[in-house]
């Protein structure tokens, strides 16, 4: 009995940011991503490649450290 090993796929990454407006349109504008939802209450984001990977751009109120990120 032969079993495959399988790489983990990731299908989305959380950012938390200082400024999700003007980051959300950085990332539509360089990377060509769509906006697949907006949350304006939790001042979120979801915004899709082709491929289906989702950036989901998300307010902090704390202080943003470029090391934070969630898979």
């Amino acid at each position: 009995m032969t079993t495959e090993a399988t790489m983990p796929s990731f299908d989305h990454l959380t950012v938390p940011l200082s400024d999700w407006i003007r980051s959300w349109n950085w990332y539509v504008r360089n990377l060509g991503v769509k906006v697949e939802f907006e949350v304006p209450d939790r001042r979120t984001a979801a915004l899709q490649d082709d491929e289906g990977f989702t950036i989901f751009v998300e307010q902090s109120d704390s202080l943003v450290s470029p090391e934070v990120m969630a898979l």
